[in-house]
């Protein structure tokens, strides 16, 4: 896991990567306060229920790829500006505009939100609906 005084884009960069190489490896970055929300989808908090909707999420997916283009920083938080690759099971990809915010308390996050339209990811892997 990154230090607080590291460039921010160097954190984001790590976080984002860590989810790319192995989902369960992005879970370091979360304890059990940590908000997470994608989209219009309701927050859930913590760790193992972040975990459960990850799982749920990435179901049918085989793979994530995260392109960072632009970072800004205030303060304890982080803002990118990336595109993102999923793949199905079936072979099929798609590739969507996000951004996130990152808000960290000491090592780990203490809110991470993501702001993309998760609907074209959830007909890839065959979710239609995912509001837990």
């Amino acid at each position: 896991m990154s230090s607080p005084a590291r460039p921010a884009v160097a954190r984001a960069a790590e976080l984002l990567h860590a989810g790319d190489a192995d989902p369960a490896h992005l879970l370091g970055f979360f304890d059990g306060e940590t908000v997470f929300q994608m989209a219009n989808d309701s927050p859930v908090t913590g760790r193992a229920a972040i975990e459960r909707w990850m799982g749920e999420y990435l179901r049918g997916i085989s793979g994530v790829s995260h392109e960072l283009l632009e970072t800004w920083e205030q303060d304890d938080s982080i803002v990118t500006l990336v595109e993102v690759t999923y793949t199905g099971q079936s072979g099929g990809q798609v590739r969507l505009p996000a951004m996130t915010l990152m808000r960290f308390s000491g090592e780990y996050l203490a809110e991470y939100r993501i702001f993309m339209d998760p609907s074209p990811v959830r007909k890839l892997s065959g979710a239609f609906s995912n509001d837990s």
